[in-house]
């Protein structure tokens, strides 16, 4: 059993555990990453990619209203209107996502990481409006206060950040069967899972739905990454 990888994903697990503001997390994320980063230099160039790419289309949603739908930040401190927390969260979240299909061909993670940015966000941004960090506009169609263009943006730039990420690193990456291809998704479903325990009243319902749909995802793709495997490995 690689050492890195299990010291990683002890750290990830008490990082998410034991934290209620995130703040315990951040620094167990950034450690991990770190560790993770003399394993696979993949792992830095998705949370580098994350950080700027996200803070690029927080600063254009901020002005203009897209992707996202308009919001008004009050969680400082800032980096040009943008809250450092964002910024670093986009990288963390983008590095969280990735983990959970580091294994996977490059086609896959595609699809699969943005969809797994979106389910973060769905247990995210329910908590940092509750609590006064940012402010949306109102608008038609919403999801417990939060516009749905939020989430599709969210899609949308999560897409970006992983094609380019492809781009980069092309199709260089071979893939192999350790038990954490299958650790590190419980890893992600435990982001959600932990967010839900600790729910204020309020927020139960949104964050069950967000945990449902972790939960679901992240099934589905340790499932999918075992028939791969017996696949690959008859062949």
């Amino acid at each position: 059993m690689d050492r890195l990888y299990l010291i990683s994903f002890i750290l990830l697990c008490l990082g998410i555990i034991f934290d209620g503001l995130l703040l315990v997390f951040f620094i167990a994320s950034i450690v991990s990453l770190i560790l993770l980063s003399f394993k696979k230099r993949d792992f830095m160039i998705i949370f580098l990619l994350g950080s700027i790419i996200g803070f690029a289309f927080e600063r254009l949603g901020l002005s203009t209203g897209i992707p996202f739908g308009h919001y008004v930040y009050n969680f400082p401190p800032y980096v040009f209107g943008v809250p450092i927390f964002v910024v670093f969260g986009w990288g963390i979240f983008s590095f969280l996502s990735y983990l959970a299909i580091f294994n996977f061909p490059e086609k896959e993670k595609i699809i699969i990481f943005s969809f797994l940015m979106v389910i973060i966000d769905l247990s995210v941004d329910p908590i940092m409006v509750s609590a006064g960090y940012w402010t949306w506009k109102t608008s038609i169609l919403d999801y417990f206060g939060i516009p749905i263009t939020n989430f599709v943006g969210w899609f949308i730039v999560s897409l970006v950040i992983i094609i380019i990420y492809s781009l980069i690193r092309g199709s260089k990456e071979k893939s192999e069967d350790n038990i954490f291809s299958y650790l590190f998704p419980l890893v992600y479903f435990l982001f959600p899972l932990n967010f839900f325990i600790h729910a204020k009243p309020q927020l139960e319902e949104p964050l069950f739905i967000a945990m449902i749909t972790s939960l679901i995802v992240t099934s589905i793709i340790i499932a999918n990454w075992r028939i791969k495997y017996k696949i690959i490995k008859k062949s």
